[in-house]
């Protein structure tokens, strides 16, 4: 894109006729602080002013086009002073009240006799009635007899009209100037000549059919983009040199004969996968994720076996000290058995050990770091990083990624793991840049988990449920929302619950309190006694969401299940039932929860698949509450949904692989996506 026009597309709005201050300020609400965000500000829908309604069909509340004749206006005043006009229309089926508080420029036209088309909201202000309809007079030339209009999202201070007319003079003056993005025969396939032709249709179509064929174009452009960073970040990474690790002959194998269960058949075919990207000099990039249970851990200290093996060095990186911790017992009590020196490092580790441990990796007499973000510190030097494995709830993006691993040369391979089934559409968004490996198969000895919604009328049978498997040896959770009480929620919080169920007749068995504002010290020690037994029940928010695992829990009580996302709530059902029992897990509701919220909760009590869960979160709670978008540092799209344009993306993703297109689209991808530190890659 040419630097004039870059620089025209980033012109502020305030500097546009007619637009001051307070005007921008009401745009800035909208997103729109250049004339590029103005054109892009498309339609949420059309109105069809050739659909007409009767006007004994109005019903309040609805966008609807009435079409009739003017019997009657008269001039009207309030109490307090004010001005108004009154007409009435009729059809052949009654009459419809039109009110105008502002009518200077309408008063002359809207004499009886007068046939018009008035567009509007349906109100009850004095009778069924439209305040301001947008007119069309029949009888008038050069009446503005557009037959389809734009209903654009608005906020407080903005009308249809006022933003009508914005994107009127935008486009008559600045349209020219947006550059092609999408090749030629794109666009023709999709019915339009050009971009400038597509931006003008989206918001003025002929009918709503091609506007929304514009939108649909306008998606694809945006996916385009996008997909074209994912694929040259990958194109990055490819040309890059990779180690190529060739442990000595039957690491692998003795490994997994090793350990005391047999691996699925997914298992032993992602290992392959990865085995065979190792091998490569050609760093690997990969994500690997399956369902909660399905074997994520044991890969990776496979990965790591061939790693060391291979004479180099592996990290990994779990979100929590809590899961950090977990982490470290279960690797090491697989790899240390073969000769490999683990190490744990974290926030809290004291200052001596983390002396030593530093000196270890300095000295390569460690072999596999784990830890929490500490490990990414400049004081720690890891000389022979051959394998970083990191877990996904880092919500490391694109950019945080590269720079993470572009620094060294040769450049280390990389491995994700998601502890969340992650929908396909979101997985060629946020994670398009790696290959992905699926674990697809759960490991066998697993006992089956009940999931049961009830509502707070049977919290005394939950209760004595929990209480009869405590009396048998087994341990449970109990999971809130909050952490503390709260002045702005009316929910039951953990702190206090805590302290409230310690006096109650559960208080014999043993109770921790487990959050995420405890000092790593303390959440160590409470998960060490659950952990031990010493605990019965863990009172807890959603930091035991992910990977603590406590073969002794078999029961989980959910409280305000509504407030939770179908995922996380997937995510802390998995949490019970590790280690063979049959396990029981009560989404307890609240009264207040609506129908919406018990048909999501419904969705839980029917499947433990954790994709299809993920797909129904996706589409009930949007890509951003799901994946954590601004985390991940993926922009909001403006136009696609990964919910409705999955054919798009697919076809976008294509593209952007034949045409590999990305020096040529910077420019675009700063102007839309604001913030993103993309220049640097």
């Amino acid at each position: 894109m040419s630097t004039s026009k870059v620089k025209m597309l980033r012109t502020d709005v305030r500097y546009l006729k007619g637009i001051g201050p307070a005007r921008s300020r009401q745009l800035a609400r909208l997103g729109i602080e250049n004339i590029y965000d103005l054109l892009l500000h498309v339609p949420r829908d059309y109105q069809d002013r050739r659909i007409i309604t009767p006007i004994c069909d109005l019903v309040p509340g609805e966008e609807v086009s009435v079409s009739g004749t003017v019997i009657s206006s008269v001039y009207l005043k309030s109490r307090n002073g004010k001005s108004r006009l009154e007409s009435i229309v009729r059809d052949n089926t009654g009459e419809l009240k039109l009110t105008f508080f502002h009518f200077s420029y309408i008063a002359g036209k809207l004499k009886p006799g007068a046939r018009i088309i008035g567009s509007g909201r349906i109100e009850f202000f004095g009778g069924i009635s439209i305040v301001h309809p947008e007119l069309i007079f029949l009888d008038e030339p050069g009446s503005d007899t557009r037959l389809v209009l734009p209903l654009y999202p608005l906020t407080a201070g903005l009308t249809q009209g006022i933003m009508r007319k914005l994107l009127e003079t935008v486009l008559s003056e600045y349209c020219s100037a947006v550059p092609a993005l999408l090749p030629a025969e794109a666009l023709h396939t999709m019915g339009f000549l050009n971009r400038s032709e597509v931006i003008r249709k989206v918001h003025f179509p002929d009918d709503p059919e091609e506007g929304s064929r514009a939108r649909s174009a306008l998606a694809l452009e945006e996916l385009f983009v996008h997909q074209s960073l994912l694929n040259y970040v990958r194109t990055l990474a490819s040309k890059r040199t990779g180690i190529e690790m060739i442990p000595p002959d039957g690491s692998l194998a003795d490994f997994v004969s090793s350990l005391p269960y047999s691996l699925t058949g997914a298992q032993n075919s992602v290992l392959e996968i990865i085995a065979a990207d190792l091998r490569r000099n050609v760093p690997m990039r990969r994500l690997l994720q399956g369902d909660v249970g399905s074997g994520k851990t044991v890969v990776a200290a496979a990965a790591c076996i061939i790693c060391c093996r291979s004479g180099y060095q592996a990290v990994l990186v779990a979100p929590t000290e809590v899961l950090a911790s977990q982490h470290y017992r279960t690797v090491s009590s697989m790899l240390e058995p073969a000769g490999i020196r683990c190490g744990l490092l974290t926030g809290g580790t004291k200052a001596l050990d983390r002396r030593d441990l530093l000196e270890s990796l300095l000295n390569c007499t460690l072999d596999v770091l784990i830890g929490t973000h500490a490990v990414f510190e400049e004081s720690v030097v890891i000389p022979e990083m051959g394998l970083c494995i990191i877990d996904e709830q880092h919500k490391f993006g694109v950019q945080q990624r590269e720079k993470l691993l572009s620094g060294r040369e040769p450049s280390p391979h990389f491995m994700l793991m998601s502890a969340t089934p992650i929908p396909r559409t979101l997985a060629m968004t946020f994670y398009g840049d790696l290959d992905i490996s699926v674990l697809d198969e759960m490991p066998p000895g697993r006992g089956n988990t009940t999931t049961r919604v009830m509502n707070r009328d049977s919290r005394s049978f939950v209760y004595e449920f929990l209480q009869n498997r405590i009396h048998n040896g087994e341990q449970a959770y109990i999971i809130y929302p909050l952490r503390e009480a709260s002045e702005e929620m009316d929910l039951k919080d953990a702190t206090s619950s805590y302290e409230i169920l310690k006096r109650g007749p559960l208080g014999h068995f043993g109770i921790g309190l487990l959050t995420g504002a405890m000092n790593p010290e303390k959440k160590l020690e409470v998960t060490g006694k659950f952990l031990s037994g010493e605990i019965s029940i863990l009172v807890s928010t959603t930091v035991v969401e992910v990977g603590l695992d406590v073969p002794g829990a078999t029961v989980m009580v959910v409280t305000h299940a509504e407030r939770f996302g179908l995922s996380q709530l997937h995510q802390l059902r998995g949490r019970i039932g590790r280690g063979g029992s049959d396990s029981w897990c009560f989404l307890m509701k609240s009264s207040d929860c609506g129908a919406d919220g018990a048909k999501r909760l419904a969705v839980l009590d029917s499947t433990d698949d954790g994709f299809r869960i993920a797909e129904q979160d996706l589409r009930l709670r949007g890509p951003g509450e799901v994946a954590g978008t601004r985390q991940h540092g993926i922009p909001a799209f403006r136009i696609a949904s990964l919910i409705d344009d999955s054919d798009l993306l697919e076809k976008a993703a294509s593209m952007a692989a034949e045409s590999n297109s990305w020096e040529s689209l910077k420019d675009e991808y700063e102007l839309r996506f604001r913030g993103l530190d993309i220049l640097e890659l």
